[in-house]
């Protein structure tokens, strides 16, 4: 009895984390038509509240687009160059590979 206990905690967990990263992985646009497949059962099951909470989040996404696009202008730029403590220009170390002089 305390195995199968056990198999059914376990599983519930692997499924739960299934849900969990393809979930994440999946793009904002099919989070939402995923969102409006399973509102009939949600709300039935009076998840109404996450659901909106959920939906509007997507949403927020959608509407932001990512950081790295090429209309983003603080992305556009590229890395700002790294200043001394004492105010001083600093030496760009992102090309710095290591045992060689800078």
């Amino acid at each position: 009895m305390e195995f199968v206990a056990q198999d059914i905690l376990v599983g519930v967990i692997v499924v739960a984390c299934v849900i969990f990263s393809a979930w994440r992985l999946m793009s904002p646009s099919m989070r939402l038509r995923t969102l409006e497949l399973i509102a009939p059962a949600a709300t039935r099951l009076g998840a109404e509240r996450t659901l909106t909470r959920l939906r509007s989040k997507t949403i927020g996404q959608l509407a932001a687009g990512c950081s790295a696009c090429s209309q983003n202008k603080t992305a556009a730029r590229g890395r700002p160059r790294t200043v001394a403590p004492d105010g001083a220009p600093g030496v760009d170390r992102s090309s710095h590979r290591p045992g060689s002089k800078l």
